[in-house]
């Protein structure tokens, strides 16, 4: 399955019954951005809106975005007439930024046939390809829900994982919140011990951002002293670019990294866990 199509390549397939487009925008707080409004403002040509937080997150957890049961999600794809069969591209207005979560969870939920647009609107608007404001729906679709756990992890998990190194950490926040200098809404600050820092906008390159090259993205990683020969488990804020990182991962060659789901969000919360600072 092709992880990256091009603008020049979805545009001619946008009324394709196979093709489905998701807008996949969203932002933290402190950006100050309205993902739906932008979208009702203007996006691609027959893509939906997707609103990670609330559309595809369990309302009853303890921990903002976590991901919903597949079965929950398989609905919810259904109901937006993305189906089992469906080609699924998604994007957003931040390169992946919250594009790569819509991925994962889609795969998690056990669908195979998605991709990320490559620079995804902001490449999109500045080749001049086409936008609307026009309201997106399709029949509801048959999703059938093929769960893969093994994308997922929790804290009893990762703890487990530093206990007997059967996977490698990595960080997809900024440097500053991973060394413990940057704001953080969580009891402590820092980052999991023995992790790696990749934050998720070193997958980018270009303006618009889009995704940097494969040879380019192993060589991130493995600066960064991350083995793609050895598993992996991303963490970030609250799963979020965690899911972005994996996606880089993907391209990268290391395909099924895990996400740690609660992140920072339920790691900084607890007085149960190790906790690093700096750089190390």
């Amino acid at each position: 399955m092709t992880l990256l199509v091009e603008p020049a390549w979805l545009e001619p397939r946008l009324a394709d019954a196979e093709i489905r487009v998701i807008d996949a925008s969203w932002y933290l707080p402190a950006m100050k951005r309205d993902a739906r409004a932008e979208y009702l403002a203007s996006h691609v040509p027959g893509a939906v809106f997707l609103d990670l937080s609330t559309d595809l997150a369990d309302s009853s957890a303890r921990l903002r975005n976590t991901v919903a049961p597949p079965e929950s999600l398989a609905r919810t794809f259904a109901a937006r007439g993305i189906g089992t069969d469906h080609h699924v591209i998604v994007y957003d207005r931040l390169g992946g930024f919250s594009a790569g979560r819509v991925w994962w969870t889609l795969r998690y939920a056990g669908h195979s046939r998605v991709s990320l647009l490559d620079g995804g609107f902001g490449r999109w608007v500045a080749e001049g390809r086409r936008v609307t404001a026009d309201s997106t729906s399709h029949l509801p679709a048959r999703f059938a829900a093929r769960p893969r756990p093994e994308l997922l992890r929790s804290k009893a998990e990762v703890i487990r994982a530093l206990a007997d190194g059967s996977a490698q950490l990595v960080d997809a926040r900024s440097r500053e919140r991973f060394r413990g200098t940057g704001e953080e809404h969580t009891k402590h600050k820092g980052h999991i011990p023995g992790s790696r820092s990749v934050p998720w906008d070193a997958n980018l390159a270009a303006d618009p951002p889009r995704l940097d090259s494969p040879a380019a993205l192993r060589a991130t990683y493995e600066r960064a002293g991350v083995r793609l020969d050895h598993p992996i488990i991303t963490t970030c804020g609250s799963g979020v670019t965690a899911a972005f990182d994996a996606f880089a991962l993907a391209l990268a060659g290391h395909e099924n990294a895990a996400v740690y789901d609660g992140s920072w969000a339920e790691w900084g919360d607890s007085d149960d866990v190790p906790i690093a600072t700096g750089d190390e």
